[in-house]
């Protein structure tokens, strides 16, 4: 086994651990939810609140390890298994972060949320932008559109330019810590904006190609 994936195995086991040493001074109700000030607006139950995050970091890990088993392309993901497997530890780092986060608020020891988020996706972000330009053409990962599976150049072109836009979306989370009010913005907008523009950028390149 990978020792990238060892490490996320570790990681996942440390969460669980922390969650069962923290339970029992823990409030009856834990945060979940804030909102665009930073401020606390949903919970719930210590149990199962507790183990939300740690669940959701093995149900993750788990189907990113298995479901690349099942993709008609998998021999492409040797080309990239050091990366795809940074990937899932790179998830799995945000989540214990975000769970440790989680914690100190349900401890009463408020962190500044919207800066740590900022910064948490800057990083996330960041990292999906290496992943992306070393991503070889599969069903799974990557940007995955109806030309960029068609065409090997159109995926590679995309991919390039998916790089590039995922180190500005990065850049442009950063502002988050320095316009906390606003951070939920610099973090939803720019992902939303990026995405639509590779896809139609994809198409844009798919035409060129069919027309040359």
């Amino acid at each position: 086994m990978q020792l990238l994936r060892v490490l996320s195995i570790i990681l996942i086991l440390l969460t669980f651990g922390i969650a069962y040493m923290v339970y029992p001074i823990l409030p009856d109700e834990i945060p979940t939810h804030w909102n665009i000030q930073g401020q606390v607006d949903g919970t719930m139950p210590v149990f199962p609140g507790t183990l939300l995050i740690p669940a959701l970091m093995a149900g993750i890990t788990l189907l990113m390890i298995i479901l690349p088993r099942y993709d008609p392309k998998w021999e492409a993901y040797q080309e990239f298994q050091g990366a795809y497997d940074a990937l899932i530890l790179l998830l799995n780092i945000f989540f214990f972060l975000l769970f440790l986060i989680t914690i100190l608020w349900a401890l009463r020891i408020e962190v500044p949320m919207n800066q740590v988020i900022s910064a948490l996706f800057a990083i996330l972000m960041g990292g999906i932008a290496c992943f992306i330009r070393r991503v070889k053409p599969n069903w799974f990962a990557g940007i995955r559109t109806p030309w960029t599976m068609e065409s090997e150049t159109v995926w590679k072109e995309t991919h390039e330019r998916g790089f590039r836009v995922f180190l500005i979306i990065a850049l442009l989370c950063l502002l988050g810590i320095l316009v906390p009010e606003y951070a939920y913005l610099f973090i939803l907008l720019p992902v939303i904006i990026g995405t639509i523009y590779l896809f139609v950028y994809s198409y844009i390149v798919w035409k060129k190609e069919k027309t040359t």
